[in-house]
């Protein structure tokens, strides 16, 4: 498809929600709020801000992932996943929203609204940490709130600007303005090529500093170099599950008429190529951890092996790492909707799996632990203001970057 029929076609190409999908969004909205307000009801206090912190970090990386993976394109110009790259790009319209969320957690903390102040130990109890002198200068509440709010401040702002300076070709184009459409948008590729890579080493250090200090301090007197590297191989391999499947979700519109069998074959193989990565730095940190055999090390792991963790410790591994291992290794598992859907949604609740037994443990006694009706109902609201973000921006904004230079040599080169 050459740029003046992407052109032409340039009205097909927005993607807004049906009357069901506006339906099921507001429902999962709904059993969020009524879920999370029934949790601080029943007394389950840490367990219900547990559940709110590991859904939103979870989506929240999602989005970021979209941003990041654009960037990681745009710095070489890279041509063959232009076709979906406003795709994973719709998702970094969550970052506003998780900005808010995580001020709202932030705000609670602090003020021990709901007893948000319960969620983390070392704010409960300063003195966990007052052998740890590292440690007792860098968590202070409201030190951590300020340097967490700034960094995401800053991705959201980094983001935002990504997705502005690429989008005023695709309007210049929406607005009938062809010329002035193609002249932004090979302004945008150069000016991206340019600024992608400090951008990229931006989210590097704010995601792992965000890491650390929200999902790995809930463990306070606990040690791992390794955690920023291994929750953006998590990050990685749910994005790349995430899009597969959003991919699927558009095949039958005139923006799925642009993703080719290259695309599905290509998203796949990084899919495939991140679960080996995931899994291998997961070994990473186990054995080091294993053959260092540090109580302060091994605290970590050993609460994770008792009770009801243990069997979902043994769900994760198969389908996060042996189901996909050997599933996607044929060509045809990747654009094969039969078997490339079942094994994203495995990835996916595997690694919401992963995001559960960093944080619940903390929160929940094990003997306490038995239906997990809060963590669910926590993931349909997070779910629901993740797809309502996506949904908005599709709306809003073409879902294919019709002002982008390199589409249409990405079109053209595109044989399958």
């Amino acid at each position: 498809m050459s740029s003046h029929s992407l052109y032409e076609h340039r009205q097909q190409f927005f993607f807004p929600p049906s009357a069901t999908a506006r339906g099921g969004l507001m429902f999962c909205i709904l059993a969020g709020i009524v879920t999370f307000i029934g949790g601080l009801y029943t007394g389950e206090v840490a367990r219900t801000w547990g559940s709110y912190l590991f859904n939103l970090f979870f989506f929240f990386a999602i989005a970021l992932g979209g941003s990041a993976f654009a960037c990681m394109q745009d710095v070489i110009s890279a041509k063959w996943g232009r076709p979906v790259m406003r795709l994973h790009e719709s998702f970094s319209s969550f970052l506003p929203v998780a900005f808010v969320m995580f001020a709202v957690l932030f705000a609670c903390m602090l003020t021990k609204f709901g007893h948000a102040n319960d969620l983390y130990s070392w704010i409960k109890d300063p003195n966990i940490i007052e052998e740890f002198p590292g440690k007792r200068d860098w968590l202070k509440p409201g030190l951590m709130v300020g340097r967490d709010l700034f960094a995401l401040a800053l991705i959201v702002l980094l983001s935002s600007w990504q997705l502005r300076v690429k989008l005023r070709g695709d309007m210049a184009m929406i607005g009938g303005n062809q010329a002035e459409g193609e002249q932004l948008g090979n302004k945008a590729q150069k000016s991206l090529r340019h600024w992608s890579a400090p951008v990229l080493v931006v989210y590097a250090l704010t995601f792992s500093l965000l890491a650390f200090d929200v999902t790995m301090s809930l463990s306070p007197t606990w040690y791992s170099t390794l955690w920023g590297g291994w929750s953006f191989a998590a990050m990685m391999q749910s994005l790349m599950a995430s899009l597969l499947l959003f991919m699927y979700l558009t095949k039958g519109t005139a923006i799925g008429q642009l993703v080719k069998r290259q695309q599905f074959h290509d998203v796949g193989k990084l899919m495939h190529g991140f679960t080996i990565f995931f899994a291998y730095l997961t070994y990473a940190h186990i054995l080091t951890i294993w053959y260092g055999n540090m109580p302060e090390e091994t605290q970590f792991f050993i609460a994770r092996l008792q009770g009801p963790w243990k069997p979902l410790l043994i769900i994760i591994f198969f389908t996060v790492f042996v189901l996909p291992l050997f599933s996607l290794l044929p060509k045809f598992a990747k654009w094969t909707a039969g078997l490339a859907i079942p094994i994203c949604s495995s990835i996916l609740l595997a690694q919401w799996l992963v995001s559960l037994m960093i944080v619940i443990p903390t929160t929940t006694e094990p003997s306490r632990w038995t239906l997990p009706w809060i963590e669910v109902g926590a993931f349909l609201g997070f779910l629901g203001l993740f797809l309502a973000s996506v949904f908005r921006f599709g709306r809003r904004y073409p879902m294919v970057a019709i002002a982008d230079p390199l589409l249409a040599e990405a079109l053209a080169d595109s044989h399958h």
